[in-house]
């Protein structure tokens, strides 16, 4: 199994650190969100999470899978409705595609308690689509929160990610642009998502308002239930490309970069994870306790 180092496991602590409670206006680097395309945010070079060492974090790798023009998120049910994804984990997401149908459908997380489907929009070099070599998910304790504050997230959560950041490898600080980065080094895509849930909802019908962000620790009381803090690294091998590509998303602009989550794990394995990783503020891959049967 791939390594989680603790590298990556810093990198999300850089982008913590300055949530807000206002979904529609959280901002790290002057720039507000856009619902939808559900843009996320640029995140300042200057938040560094000085603890981030100290929270406890597992994560897991998962490969490209596959593209396509569906959203089942955003468009369930309407194939060819959305700009094209890349999928990572679930190999056969698509429009229709429902969060039960994960527990039995392939998966390529390299865990066995990861069933859960990634989807990003496609990187484009001189608009012709890059193929990312892979994603690394990270789960951890939010910032400044207690550990034994964290539950695990409910199988079916939805999650659109409300923070970005570009780094090229072995650099910890997030860039609000996409940087260009020397050979042959790789280009990563970082995006968190929300840590707070409603305790009841799956879903809702804006994408956003069953989901919530910590703010120095706590969770607003609409949403007081505290899940990991998930980011997503997207890894790109752009050691071939010229200097001079022009570089886009299939949503449009670099800017409207973005990810989507609907999680399904093990709910024994996450749990085992949350108590040996989180609440004993380790840094740590997979522990395996726990084999998952279809």
């Amino acid at each position: 199994m791939t390594r989680i180092t603790l590298a990556y496991c810093l990198l999300i602590g850089a982008l913590a650190g300055c949530g807000s409670q206002d979904q529609a206006n959280l901002s790290l680097a002057g720039q507000p969100t856009v619902k939808h395309q559900h843009l996320s945010l640029g995140v300042s070079e200057s938040v560094i999470d000085p603890d981030s060492g100290r929270r406890g974090s597992f994560g897991v790798v998962c490969p490209f899978s596959h593209r396509n023009e569906d959203d089942p998120i955003m468009y369930p049910d309407q194939p060819g409705a959305s700009h094209q994804h890349d999928y990572f984990g679930a190999t056969s997401v698509a429009a229709a595609t429902k969060w039960k149908s994960l527990k039995n459908m392939p998966n390529l997380c390299k865990s066995m308690g990861d069933l859960s489907a990634y989807w990003a929009p496609t990187l484009q070099a001189n608009l012709l689509d890059v193929t990312p070599t892979e994603m690394a998910v990270y789960l951890r304790t939010p910032t400044e929160a207690e550990p034994s504050q964290v539950v695990a997230p409910p199988n079916g959560l939805e999650l659109i990610s409300v923070r970005s950041g570009w780094t090229c490898a072995r650099t910890d600080t997030p860039q609000v642009t996409m940087p260009s980065c020397p050979s042959p080094s790789t280009t990563r895509l970082i995006l968190e998502y929300p840590d707070c849930w409603d305790g009841k909802h799956l879903s809702s019908s804006d994408h956003f308002s069953h989901v919530a962000v910590s703010v120095h620790g706590k969770c607003p009381s609409s949403h007081d239930t505290m899940i990991p803090q998930m980011a997503t690294e997207l890894r790109y091998e752009l050691k071939n490309y010229a200097p001079d590509t022009e570089y886009s998303l299939s949503s449009g602009e670099l800017n409207t970069v973005h990810g989507d989550a609907i999680l399904f794990w093990d709910q024994e394995v996450m749990k085992k994870e949350i108590r040996s990783c989180l609440m004993r503020r380790v840094n740590c891959d997979l522990t395996w306790f726990t084999s998952i049967q279809g």
